[in-house]
């Protein structure tokens, strides 16, 4: 009961810290793919991501069940449609019912849900490919945060992979968020057979509003050095040896 409380406690100042969020008067903006450092930022996970499927060999889409955990408005979601993924096969949740209704009304075909992520309403062993995009480093309580993993971990099915992205650095000016370092994600995620797959990308925002409006090719060259590069992404899996064998794929 007290772990319950201490959850509700945490999420309820995750909602209060997303509406602040919003309300901000250059969220919008910031965040508009009309903003060239987003749109860098954005083109860069974009070509990662399928770099790192493909790299797993996970080509082939249509027949995977995805959930994406934390999905917002759903629009990196939405991109798996043209990655070919099947509209039926796709599941988004979060905990903003504002954002949920934007992606239904964006997409009402896929299968939008508003709910916590140390929750899911999914039965265990439904998907293939589970993803957090920016999650865990809005959780500050490390409770929650294991729950949440815990809950990927069941309605994974065996053999199915995790996709995370998220940023590694805490902001000094921001304590509403924490960095979550590939140490960190090794130890939340960790367990018999577990494999990491990471890459540092994205160029630190501050320098990426700087230098992609004057010079786009600037910030794709210093992002391949990756000296100032802020965020991972990473691929997740767990081998077979280390799954029950009633637990495996037929």
């Amino acid at each position: 009961m007290a772990k319950q409380t201490e959850f509700d406690r945490e999420l309820a100042r995750l909602e209060a810290e997303y509406i602040r969020r919003a309300s901000c008067g250059d969220y919008t903006a910031r965040y508009s793919y009309f903003n060239e450092a987003a749109l860098h930022r954005v083109h860069s996970l974009e070509r990662n991501l399928l770099a790192l499927l493909k790299r797993h060999k996970v080509t082939s889409l249509s027949e995977k069940k995805i959930l994406d955990v934390g999905c917002g408005s759903g629009g990196f979601l939405r991109r798996f449609l043209d990655y070919g993924a099947s509209p039926e096969h796709l599941s988004g949740i979060d905990l903003m019912s504002q954002r949920i209704e934007q992606a239904k009304h964006l997409h009402p075909g896929l299968d939008w849900r508003v709910g916590s992520a140390h929750e899911l309403p999914y039965a265990s062993a439904s998907f293939d490919l589970v993803m957090s995009f920016v999650v865990f480093s809005s959780i500050l309580d490390e409770p929650l945060r294991q729950q949440i993993v815990s809950e990927i971990w069941r309605v994974l099915k065996p053999g199915g992979l995790i996709l995370l992205y998220d940023f590694t650095y805490s902001n000094p000016h921001n304590t509403a968020v924490a960095g979550v370092s590939q140490r960190e994600i090794k130890q939340l995620f960790s367990g018999p057979g577990v494999c990491f797959d990471f890459r540092r990308i994205t160029l630190a925002p501050p320098i990426s509003r700087m230098v992609a409006p004057r010079a786009y090719w600037l910030a794709s060259l210093l992002e391949r050095c990756k000296v100032l590069n802020t965020h991972v992404i990473s691929i997740i899996s767990k081998e077979e040896e280390a799954i029950p064998s009633s637990q495996r794929k037929r």
